[in-house]
């Protein structure tokens, strides 16, 4: 991952699940905008590398744990009948029933807590 440049904007707005593992060790996953509107039903979140677009490699994740993707602009999550479910602030959602996500909002799925936020020119990109 590099920092923008010369202050640069990034080259897409998107979103960022950014927090840490149970470990204490830094866990950042990037969506653009672009990839969240041509993937259909959204890009899937777990374990399994041949499952998922993203992985987050931790025993208390599902080998496909939560997708997250867009509605009408807005990011949505849905936990995809996880082991040990997916949380939005302290709230479980139930398997398959997308739930609108803000910035901000608290994630924990497993073991894992991660916080939404907006890619900004704060931000690291790929």
């Amino acid at each position: 991952m590099r920092p923008f440049r010369d202050g640069n904007p990034p080259l897409e707005k998107g979103w960022v699940l950014e927090g840490e593992d149970p470990a204490g060790l830094p866990v950042r996953l990037g969506f653009g905008e672009t990839e969240l509107a041509r993937a259909y039903l959204g890009v899937v979140v777990g374990r399994h590398p041949a499952l998922c677009e993203r992985v987050l490699d931790d025993e208390s994740i599902s080998r496909r744990h939560f997708r997250i993707g867009l509605a009408e602009g807005e990011p949505f999550i849905e936990d995809l009948n996880s082991l040990n479910g997916t949380w939005v602030d302290s709230v479980a959602l139930l398997p398959f029933q997308p739930s609108p996500l803000a910035p901000g909002q608290t994630l924990l799925c497993g073991r894992i807590r991660l916080t939404l936020r907006p890619l900004s020119d704060q931000a690291m990109v790929a």
